[in-house]
């Protein structure tokens, strides 16, 4: 799946038709936003992964991801990221409908969570002064 796929996904959820002039904005933020999604699901996507026996997904940039390159997380990951792309696509236009659909993200984001098991890993011993 590429990241266009998501950026259609999230363009559906707003209701909005994927046409290049009227969602220039839109078309121009999405690989920023997705790039974030990315970086703040990056160790639940890793943890995803290893149970799953699915192979390490590859360094993403934290700060931008193009539409044309595949979609860097695991499939379990599509809805949460266009669910969580529709909700800062629409932040500046409508907070209601934003707030409402980020709502919807933490819950899949935590459902996504929830289906993982507990991971047994060494403990660090640090200290601190």
């Amino acid at each position: 799946m590429k990241n266009k796929d998501v950026y259609d996904s999230a363009l559906r959820i707003l209701a909005e038709k994927d046409v290049a002039e009227a969602n220039e904005d839109y078309e121009e933020r999405a690989p920023y936003l997705l790039a974030t999604f990315c970086a703040e699901s990056a160790e639940a996507d890793r943890i995803y992964r290893r149970v799953n026996g699915l192979p390490e997904a590859h360094p993403v940039n934290a700060v931008f991801v193009p539409l044309t390159d595949e979609f860097p997380c695991s499939p379990r990951f599509c809805s949460a990221a266009a669910t969580y792309l529709a909700a800062m696509l629409i932040f500046d236009d409508n907070t209601e409908l934003s707030d409402k659909l980020f709502e919807r993200y933490s819950d899949m984001m935590s459902s996504i969570c929830y289906e993982l098991p507990a991971l047994v890993e060494p403990i660090r011993d640090k200290h601190f002064f």
